[in-house]
């Protein structure tokens, strides 16, 4: 059995979220394969970019989700990290990895999600978005 371990990136830009649609016409979150030497959150901020043309960077980790697919007749278990991340700068441009990408109306997003674990992280992604940053104590000037 193969393993694959990828990092991926849920992405907002105000109340929108970005969406990349996979080679299966399947909307989904940008991620890709942690290669030798990279953190999962370089891997994620690198994929995002490489996959739509948008820079961002992590918040925190959100969480992972694992799964089951089959390529060439192999069965490969694949875990996926999932971090939270803020948009910085860039205009959407998909690669040639995805058929389209695109900035989404939060409130649509869990209808154009397909996946069960995208739903899932989706909504950890919401919940930490959410969820106020601590006020700082002690300002410098």
């Amino acid at each position: 059995m193969k393993r694959e371990f990828s990092a991926g990136g849920v992405l907002f830009k105000g109340n929108e979220v970005l969406l990349i649609l996979n080679p299966s016409g399947v909307w989904t979150f940008p991620k890709g394969n942690i290669e030798p030497g990279e953190t999962p959150q370089q891997t994620a901020v690198m994929e995002v970019e490489e996959e739509t043309g948008i820079s961002g960077r992590v918040v925190k980790r959100i969480g992972d989700i694992t799964y089951w697919y089959q390529m060439g007749g192999e069965k490969i278990l694949k875990k996926v990290t999932y971090f939270l991340m803020e948009y910085e700068k860039g205009e959407v441009s998909p690669s040639w990895e995805v058929k389209d990408a695109g900035f989404f109306n939060r409130d649509e997003v869990p209808d154009l999600l397909k996946y069960r674990g995208d739903k899932e992280i989706f909504k950890k992604a919401l919940s930490a978005h959410r969820r106020p940053e601590p006020p700082e104590l002690f300002k410098r000037d």
